[in-house]
């Protein structure tokens, strides 16, 4: 592995730690602050599940940060020794991976497909959170809308009361 992987890496991993542990702190910020308000039901209920979102996400982006270390250190020289082993022979059919070196390519294989998946579960959460969050903006936009729609006809029936000489 050379110095521009070994840089890139650690300023990837270090950038996802320090996400996932700033995320995962103001949420349980968030939590703790959430217990002592008063807000309506529906934005409590809203406040309450954005933050565990957040906190499972940050949680899940501080598992990629460690899986990255893993990749880093334990497999990637390996992974790179037999690829430079294979890319030697003329003819990789005629000298076959040996059962060492196959367990090796299936275990390299499930942790870089497992890594994959978590990283699509965060951009799952992080879309859903997106999309929730706009949910609730547009139905509280709404109920806005709704509560000033209502606002408006009762002055204009009061005015229209007034103007007849009912008022």
């Amino acid at each position: 592995m050379g110095w521009p992987q070994i840089v890139s890496g650690t300023l990837l991993v270090v950038l996802l730690v320090a996400l996932s542990v700033y995320t995962a702190w103001r949420q349980v910020r968030a939590l703790q602050a959430l217990r002592a308000s008063s807000l309506p039901d529906e934005e409590h209920r809203y406040e309450h599940r954005k933050a565990w979102r957040r906190l499972i996400n940050s949680t899940l982006t501080f598992v990629l940060a460690a899986l990255l270390v893993v990749g880093m250190v334990l497999l990637e020289d390996p992974a790179q020794r037999l690829a430079d082993l294979r890319d030697a022979v003329a003819d990789p059919d005629q000298h076959p991976l040996t059962p060492e070196q196959k367990a090796f390519v299936r275990f390299y294989g499930t942790f870089w497909i497992v890594f994959l998946l978590i990283l699509l579960a965060v951009l799952v959460l992080a879309a859903l959170d997106l999309w929730s969050t706009r949910r609730y903006g547009l139905r509280a936009h709404r109920k806005l809308q709704a509560d000033r729609r209502a606002m408006i006809e009762r002055q204009v029936t009061r005015l229209r009361q007034q103007r007849n000489g009912h008022g």
